[in-house]
């Protein structure tokens, strides 16, 4: 008992409190998959600090009612502080048409915070023929951050991918080409999330020198609706973890805050 509590403590962290002083006030902040989860919990606590929020969620209406609920949640009801455009990442036309949004209603990006994940336990193609998990978490999220790089270095912005430990399970040579019989989810999810990494460096190379800082990061074992398509076998296990090691939504979404805000935080590196 003794040694789960001490596993229980570590896994947990402390929560990241921004300074006293901090205030996001005129700063615009990008957060995807903020339906639920721990993207809905970084929105809530950007807007609290006084940021404007843009939020990406499938469907215009749902984005809407969303954005609405997440100011109510920050208590910011009435104040425009979010808002919410369609983003389907599993289609490339709709990451463009929200790009195109930004680029068209934006002077400057503070934060970019790729937050949205999906995994699925049978094999299902995007419109756009790419294998849904890897074309949503990975190629949905490159396109986006490819569309608004520009902006997003006249603002000296940060992009925090939220990866997870998964990638500690796949090879590094990526076969993101599955066929039906060769699939494998937990393959597909890991892959996906070790992309995303790769993101970050190539993000940061390429682009550090001109003012961009890139992050990504392990929030934790947390359980969040992007379990709810696995296989059963591995929602039982994940819940075993849970148990033991389980975070909050809100101790999740310390690390995506703490690689958001904080100047300790290591451009480059993976934060768990």
């Amino acid at each position: 008992m003794i040694t789960i509590f001490i596993c229980r403590k570590i896994a947990r962290g402390g929560s990241y409190i921004p300074p006293d002083n901090t205030d996001l006030t005129g700063q615009t902040i990008i957060v995807t998959g903020a339906a639920s989860g721990i993207g809905r919990v970084s929105a809530v606590e950007f807007a609290k600090l006084g940021a404007k929020v843009i939020v990406g969620i499938r469907g215009q209406s749902r984005a809407e009612q969303v954005a609405q609920e997440l100011e109510r949640d920050a208590g910011v009801i009435g104040s425009s502080k979010i808002i919410g455009y369609n983003l389907d990442l599993s289609k490339l036309s709709t990451v463009k048409d929200f790009a195109d949004k930004i680029l068209e209603h934006e002077q400057h990006v503070n934060i970019l915070l790729n937050n949205a994940g999906i995994t699925h336990p049978l094999h299902l193609l995007t419109s756009d023929g790419l294998e849904i998990v890897f074309g949503t978490n990975h190629i949905g999220h490159f396109h986006l951050t490819q569309l608004l790089v520009p902006l997003l270095i006249r603002s000296t912005a940060r992009i925090v991918n939220v990866s997870n430990m998964a990638h500690c399970f796949v090879d590094n040579d990526i076969n993101y080409k599955f066929s039906s019989s060769s699939y494998n989810s937990r393959l597909a999810y890991g892959q996906s999330k070790l992309a995303q990494i790769w993101h970050t460096w190539e993000l940061q190379r390429c682009y550090g020198q001109q003012g961009i800082k890139a992050y990504s990061l392990h929030p934790g074992v947390i359980y969040t609706d992007i379990t709810r398509r696995a296989p059963k076998l591995f929602i039982l296990i994940y819940q075993l973890i849970l148990l033991i090691v389980g975070k909050s939504l809100y101790q999740g979404a310390q690390t995506s805050l703490y690689c958001s805000l904080s100047n300790q935080a290591k451009p480059g590196k993976i934060s768990c």
